[in-house]
């Protein structure tokens, strides 16, 4: 295991009783609070490394924010026939540079399939990300971690496993956050999927995500550490009306205040559509999830809604990213902000050059805030050629 100085300086896991899911401990430097910032811009592209084709799509699945103007994002670029390979970008003054690759661990395939799902950053320059790609000629997929210090990303290195781990494909890293003492957690694994980690102290975290109930069927799950202490995951009830189906989850979730915390994410309404649903987490208690209507400013009905990211301050205002289905059949990103304990949907137009029309799809994935008011999103978008972009938009 490598010595990172300054950043890292040993790795730890922790198995909880949440269907074999696993955290993983990673001990770094101070990191930061997150808060809600105003309406979010029009989306702008963020080119792919140099060495991406140009017919190579790119997608932004991660960001984290450190001040305004600020922020790192991760996600992959491929395509053309080629594998997708992990990158970071990193906006600086405002300006986001181009892509990063990542280099993988020794053992990855010759041809893999690799992305990164998390990134968390006490600084600029100093980060951890994590996800997962293939290695080995079976092409088995396996979590990675890798560090940025002072700005230079180390080749990314493989966490070790529990004794009991079916196998090394047993754990596949989503989601990473950290607290202001230097400590990460980082959530895991492929049957348990959990998507989302907030701590707002050592030992004092909540994560959510899913898990499958049958090849047909999943359900909402979170579970919550209490002084170090992991308990047994529960699963989420959900909203009333919601039927049986595979894209239920609660993908992330903001803890604001010690003693309170929101998810979100969505559950299916029909066999084809979903809606948004929010859940709040209350001294170690889920509550059940509430649907969140999504009513644009024409009042034009919205028939499939689902959110992906969260950022809350301790107000109360949060700000979540996602995407909807209109009437029209056309797929548009979107962002919901609460104030009071209500929320309003606003959709949020592609960059220029995306296409239109009932080929138009554009998506945010992640969304972090920092300070009073500024905040960063970043998610893909389909180009005019058909070909995966990554975009990224903020707020102040």
């Amino acid at each position: 295991m490598p010595l990172l100085s300054g950043i890292v300086r040993h790795i730890r896991l922790v198995v909880s009783s949440t269907v074999g899911a696993l955290i993983f401990i990673i001990p770094v430097a101070p990191g930061l609070a997150a808060g809600p910032g105003a309406g979010l811009h029009r989306a702008l592209p963020v080119r792919p490394p140099a060495s991406a084709r140009i017919a190579q799509g790119t997608e932004l699945l991660t960001t984290t924010c450190v001040a305004a103007g600020s922020c790192a994002a991760g996600g992959n670029f491929g395509g053309a026939g080629r594998p997708l390979e992990p990158m970071v970008a990193t906006q600086s003054h405002g300006r986001w540079s181009r892509g990063t690759p990542l280099l993988l661990p020794a053992n990855a395939a010759a041809q893999p399939y690799a992305q990164v799902s998390g990134l968390a950053c006490h600084s600029t320059g100093n980060c951890v990300a994590v996800g997962d790609y293939q290695y080995g000629r079976s092409g088995s997929l396996q979590a990675f971690i890798a560090i940025e210090s002072r700005g230079r990303w180390a080749r990314a290195f493989t966490p070790r496993l529990p004794t009991n781990a079916a196998s090394p494909s047993s754990a596949q890293l989503e989601a990473v956050t950290c607290t202001s003492n230097g400590s990460c957690d980082a959530a895991a694994n492929p049957d348990a999927l959990m998507t989302g980690i907030a701590c707002t102290a050592p030992g004092s975290c909540v994560t959510v995500g899913n898990y499958s109930v049958s090849a047909t069927q999943f359900a909402a799950m979170g579970a919550v550490e209490v002084r170090g202490a992991w308990h047994r995951a529960t699963q989420i009830a959900l909203p009333r009306g919601a039927i049986p189906g595979t894209f239920t989850a609660i993908g992330s979730i903001s803890c604001p205040t010690a003693s309170q915390c929101l998810g979100v994410g969505q559950y299916p309404v029909s066999a084809t559509q979903s809606r948004a649903m929010a859940v709040t987490e209350s001294r170690g208690r889920f509550g059940r999830a509430v649907p969140i209507t999504a009513v644009p400013p024409d009042s034009s009905p919205v028939p499939s809604t689902y959110l992906l990211g969260v950022s809350c301050r301790p107000s109360g205002l949060c700000l979540a990213v996602g995407g909807g289905r209109n009437s029209a059949g056309h797929s548009v990103a979107m962002y919901m902000t609460r104030s009071a304990g209500r929320w309003r949907a606003t959709f949020l137009g592609p960059p220029r050059g995306a296409t239109s029309g009932r080929r138009q799809l554009s998506v945010l994935y992640s969304v972090s805030c920092t300070g009073r008011s500024h905040c960063g999103a970043v998610g893909y978008y389909h180009d005019r050629l058909g070909v995966t972009r990554a975009e990224a938009t903020a707020a102040r």
